[in-house]
Order: structure tokens, then sequence, then C-alpha cells
């Protein structure tokens, strides 16, 4: 027998080895069937839902946010109207303490400027002298 004739036979386990190696090779790739199909609608889904979930949540938080902006605003406007009332009372008090005004009340309470004030020396002697005639 010789090579040549030996030929075919080699060739068709060649053809054959390649056609199952091809086979196995193809085999490793996973298979898209339809179950996986159903998997995908599953994934997006669930990515719809979280999607959704998240934009859910950034509504409330800005909303949440809004509330707080629309309070200080509020807060700000009191503290300005208190402030204002207090600057109001001090020039009150202010005006009613002054020399004049002061001046003006006791004139009404039936009180007389006093032409020659006089005033009150306290030296520590007649303190003492005070002591010993005691």
């Amino acid at each position: 027998m010789a090579i040549t004739s030996l030929a075919p036979a080699v060739i068709r386990s060649k053809q054959i080895v390649a056609e199952k190696s091809s086979r196995v090779a193809l085999r490793l790739v996973p298979d898209l069937g339809g179950d996986k199909r159903v998997d995908q609608k599953y994934f997006v889904t669930f990515l719809s839902l979280v999607g959704a979930l998240g934009l859910l949540m950034l509504l409330v938080i800005n909303t949440l946010l809004a509330q707080d902006a629309f309070e200080l605003r509020r807060l700000q406007m009191q503290a300005t109207t208190l402030s204002d009332q207090r600057e109001a009372i001090v020039r009150e008090i202010a005006r009613a303490s002054s020399p004049e005004e002061l001046a003006a009340r006791a004139q009404a309470l039936g009180m007389v400027a006093s032409e020659s004030p006089r005033f009150l020396t306290l030296e520590a002697a007649p303190i003492a002298d005070a002591r010993a005639k005691g």
C-alpha cells in the first residue's frame, strides 16, 4: 500500500477532526436561546424600576429642599421684622431718656429746676470727726 492510496482517508479524517473541533469551539460560546431573552427582559425591567425609583427619590429630595427654602425665606422675613421692631424700641427708649424729655416729665410731676445747685463733697476727715463725736 502506497501512501498515496491512503491520502483520501487522511484528508477525510482531517475534515472530520476539523468539524468536531469547530463544534467543540462553537459549544464554548454560550447558547443564546430563548431562555436568555427572558432573563434580559427581567434585567431591563429591573433597570427601569431602579431608574424610576431614583427619579422618584430625586423628586422627593428636590421637594423637601424647596420646602426648606420657603421656610428659610419666611424666617429671614421674620428676623427682619423683629430687627426693625427692636430698632424702633431702641429709638423710643433713647427719645424717652433724653435730657429734654426727662426735664419735661419732671416739670409735669411738679418738680422745679434748682437755680443754685449744691454739691455734697464727702471727704474722709468729716466722717472721722462724726464718728468721734458719735
